[in-house]
């Protein structure tokens, strides 16, 4: 069986950022749905709610993109395309990465990268994209994934380690 390409979604920026979270490569839910973390039992906008009063989780998808964006945190992926049958990151093979450059000229004001997970934390770390951050004094932070395949971990262990580094520096 021939593992299928895939293709990330285009990062979600902002003038005002200062914190972008960083995943692997979006799975088959969000793609299919063009959206970040649109699995439902991914904990991703629950932690989001949970550390700023003016998300909700059952927002609007585009609105909840906004409301984040005017609180100083992007998203986007490490991968800007692999290969994956299904949306294990444990599947992905032949990465081809995002070019973390661009963010210099559309987020003057990064300063920290939190990566979704393992996946996504040693991609970036293998790619061109570490001497970038390492020239611009990236703060790089492994988080605990948010997807419902890591399940190693308490929710609210999880909750409180996103909710200290999204709060921390804004």
């Amino acid at each position: 069986m021939k593992t299928e390409i895939k293709k990330s979604l285009g990062r979600r920026v902002a003038e005002n950022v200062r914190i972008m979270v960083i995943g692997s490569m979006p799975g088959e839910e969000s793609l299919r749905r063009q959206q970040y973390y649109a699995h439902p039992r991914n904990n991703f906008w629950k932690f989001i709610a949970q550390s700023f009063a003016e998300i909700n989780e059952d927002t609007a998808y585009e609105e909840r993109i906004a409301l984040l964006l005017k609180q100083g945190v992007g998203l986007w992926d490490v991968m800007r395309s692999c290969r994956r049958n299904g949306s294990l990151d444990s599947n992905i093979k032949d990465v081809v990465a995002n070019d973390f450059s661009v963010l210099s000229k559309e987020t003057p004001q990064l300063r920290k990268l939190l990566f979704n997970g393992n996946k996504a934390y040693e991609a970036f770390m293998k790619s061109p994209n570490r001497a970038w951050a390492e020239q611009h004094n990236i703060e790089l932070v492994l988080m605990p994934s948010t997807s419902p395949a890591n399940a190693s971990q308490s929710f609210d262990w999880k909750l409180e380690t996103w909710r200290r580094q999204l709060q921390g520096q804004l």
